[in-house]
């Protein structure tokens, strides 16, 4: 009877031996590079104190290298090791460069460990069904989108008959996720509730596996994500994902011999219809499913970030509530019901209200990022060595135009009055537009191909929400409430409560 427990104790004195190797190696091997540049806080006595103030206040850590250094190269002591910050203006060094030269998607996955996590595979097939089919396509879904988001709304949110408390959190990541969806894979896929969980859990899994692989030296991390769980799900999420859209994918493949099928604008098509145009033969369903997920985790939880600041800026200042909806109501007065692309474009107190929220609570304060895929020089001198990730210190509120006006202010039609100066402003300072003034989807030939997708999802579900509820804060928050910092990441309060009523 003991020697059939042999083997088991085996095991498990094995893998405990195997875990306390791996952890004091990984230690001893870990060797960060660094760089020759000021540190922001190196007068610290401990190095540990500088990496804790990366994770929880790289806000006020990178303004303390911002006021100390103004406009010079500066690194900032991470979990990861050194990392290069540039001021602003060497973005206009680094804008021209190709993505195959100054990547921001390889330093985003790096950031995530995508070699491993599975997020860094950059397809041509992926980024030329978002950069031309997407875009050129987005006018012809607005009614579909909202016609979801008004279906999500419907059976997601709470009657709301009184002044009801909604977890944004949760409700809005299934509105988004749904929302996007009925663009990437279609209806009625779009509403089955295990693609909407695996493509929504994915992201999770990313992160949360990505950071925890990232303790481990990267000598040691091909061993290490074994005893990760959220790696081995990682996986599985692909596998499920694969396993859900077949039957779709299959359907789909028999439609020629129907003459009555309706032909499919979507996503899918679009992957479909480039792979064969370009005679890719590594495209098969496995990596359609693949491109699904990463295509989700880009699009669905910076939207629903982004959403959740603008509701908490609009509950924070209720004086905007009134002239937004009239502008919402205004516009679609036309549609008969229906929302209209000329709708969104003609939304533009929105819109300046989503850029000024965007610029006190964008995505990260550090939106422009690249790795350096070759040895690139800048306009001063200095030598970024290939491989290398360097971010802008992007979210410096004191460098604003003049013309803007108080830069630390919340000016909700700030961009709006800045549009209606000139003829020659129409057109300018909107949301999903990027200049050196206006980073947050980045910068150059590789600022973010989404940008134009994310802004029509935003606009359709806050003009939704304007047009059918009030809110405000739960009783005791006063003013807006202060974000919370994740390293560079910039994240709505999630203990903090907005109130719903339904419009009668």
């Amino acid at each position: 009877m003991a020697s059939l427990h042999l083997p088991t104790l085996w095991v498990s004195t094995l893998t405990a031996a195997t875990i306390f190797i791996i952890a004091v190696t990984s230690k001893w091997l870990r060797r960060p590079r660094s760089f020759n540049v000021p540190i922001v806080g190196d007068g610290a006595a401990d190095i540990n104190t500088l990496k804790s103030r990366y994770v929880q206040e790289a806000d006020a850590l990178l303004r303390e290298g911002y006021e100390k250094f103004k406009d010079a190269i500066f690194q900032v002591v991470t979990p990861d090791g050194p990392r290069l910050f540039l001021p602003r203006k060497f973005a206009q060094d680094l804008k021209d460069y190709s993505r195959h030269e100054a990547s921001g998607m390889k330093a985003l996955a790096d950031r995530h460990i995508g070699h491993y996590t599975t997020i860094d595979h950059e397809s041509d097939i992926m980024l030329g069904a978002i950069k031309i089919d997407l875009n050129r396509n987005l006018g012809t879904f607005v009614g579909d989108v909202e016609h979801e988001v008004a279906y999500c709304f419907e059976t997601q949110f709470p009657a709301c008959d009184d002044w009801t408390p909604v977890d944004l959190h949760d409700k809005l990541l299934r509105i988004v996720a749904q929302a996007s969806a009925r663009i990437f894979v279609g209806y009625p896929m779009c509403r089955n509730e295990e693609w909407l969980d695996c493509s929504t859990k994915f992201a999770i899994d990313v992160m949360t596996g990505g950071e925890k692989l990232k303790q481990w030296h990267p000598y040691l991390r091909p061993i290490a994500q074994y005893f990760i769980p959220e790696m081995t799900q990682i996986r599985g999420d692909h596998q499920r994902a694969l396993e859900l859209l077949l039957p779709e994918l299959n359907k789909r493949l028999a439609e020629p011999a129907n003459p009555d099928a309706s032909p499919h604008n979507d996503m899918i098509q679009w992957m479909q219809d480039r792979s064969q145009k370009t005679g890719d033969r590594s495209f098969d369903n496995k990596e359609l499913a693949n491109l699904q997920m990463l295509t989700a985790t880009a699009a669905i939880h910076t939207t629903r970030l982004a959403i959740i600041h603008a509701l908490y800026d609009l509950a924070a200042r209720p004086e905007y509530v009134e002239p937004l909806r009239n502008e919402v109501l205004e516009v679609t007065r036309d549609g008969k019901g229906v929302l209209l692309k000329q709708h969104l474009t003609q939304m533009k107190m929105l819109d300046s209200f989503m850029k000024e929220s965007q610029r006190h609570s964008p995505p990260s304060v550090a939106t422009y990022q690249r790795k350096a895929m070759i040895p690139i020089t800048l306009s001063n001198g200095f030598h970024i060595p290939a491989g290398t990730i360097v971010q802008c210190n992007t979210n410096i509120l004191d460098e604003a135009p003049a013309d803007w006006g108080n830069p630390h202010a919340f000016d909700g039609f700030r961009f709006y009055k800045l549009r209606n100066r000139s003829s020659d402003d129409v057109n300018k300072f909107q949301f999903a537009s990027p200049t050196y003034d206006s980073m947050q989807f980045g910068f150059g030939k590789d600022a973010c191909p989404g940008r134009f997708f994310a802004s029509n999802q935003i606009k359709i579900i806050l003009a939704y929400i304007l047009s059918h509820y009030d809110i405000k804060f739960e009783d005791g928050v006063v003013g807006r409430p202060k974000n919370f910092m994740f390293e560079v990441n910039v994240l709505a309060d999630p203990t903090k409560m907005v109130l719903f009523k339904k419009i009668r």
